[in-house]
């Protein structure tokens, strides 16, 4: 399999994901792009940003609100924070060895499985 074709396959399963779980850039796409195809961790975070919040994510919020499944408020009170703080990350990002930031990122999805697992078998 190709290189772009390798990146569609990719981009299909966390698509899918995307839509299913709210999941798809950071979690998977993310890791995906620097252990498959060699991406730093700024730039496969770069890039998945540019993939998945435009397309996905709009896509995946009209299917949700249709079933009622969106607190407006919550979501708009989401944005200002998000907006700020993706652009505190981006300028963070530049700062930061690659090496660092794909430990640190390791970290915090390894945190959050963990949780995520103890909430879903245990709560």
């Amino acid at each position: 399999m190709g290189r772009s074709a390798g990146i569609f396959a990719i981009a299909c399963v966390c698509g899918i994901a995307s839509g299913m779980f709210g999941i798809g850039g950071g979690v998977l796409l993310v890791p995906l792009l620097g252990l498959l195809f060699g991406f730093s961790q700024q730039r496969a975070q770069g890039t998945s940003l540019v993939a998945l919040i435009p397309p996905t994510g709009v896509l995946a919020l009209m299917a949700y609100a249709k079933e009622g499944f969106v607190s407006w408020r919550t979501g708009l009170l989401l944005i200002p924070g998000v907006f700020l703080g993706g652009i505190a990350g981006g300028i963070l990002a530049k700062k930061i060895n690659p090496r660092r930031m794909r430990q640190v990122f390791a970290g915090i999805l390894v945190l959050l499985g963990a949780w995520q697992a103890l909430e879903a078998w245990w709560r």
